[in-house]
C-alpha cells in the first residue's frame, strides 16, 4: 500500500502524514493480514483465526477494540477511516 509502510522487524508503521507507530503484536498481525488482502473484506471469524490462531466463534468484540486501537495509530481521523474501512455484517477491509 502506498501510503501505509509496515517494518516486520521493527513491528512498525508509517503513515505518510503521521509519525511512525510502534504496534503490538496482535495490531501488528492484523494490519498484515489486511495489507495482504487489500481490498478484500474479511470477516470477523477470518480475523479471529489469523491474528489470534483459533477457529470458531471469537469475540467479535475483542476484534471491534483491535480494529479500533489500530485505528487510533493509523488513522488521520479514526472516526472517518480512510485506510480500514467495516463493511457492516462482513466484516473490515483495508482500502487498496
Amino acid at each position: 500500500k502506498g501510503d501505509i509502510l509496515l517494518e516486520p522487524s521493527e513491528r512498525t508503521v508509517k503513515i505518510k502524514e503521521k509519525s511512525l507507530q510502534r504496534l503490538t503484536q496482535l495490531e501488528f498481525r492484523l494490519l498484515y493480514i489486511l495489507m495482504v488482502n487489500a481490498g478484500q473484506t474479511l470477516s470477523s471469524d477470518r480475523v479471529i483465526e489469523y491474528v489470534w490462531g483459533y477457529n470458531g466463534k471469537g469475540s467479535r468484540d475483542l476484534v471491534r477494540g483491535l480494529i479500533k486501537r489500530l485505528r487510533d495509530k493509523i488513522e488521520e481521523d479514526p472516526q472517518n477511516p480512510r485506510y480500514i474501512l467495516t463493511a457492516t455484517g462482513a466484516g473490515y477491509a483495508l482500502k487498496p
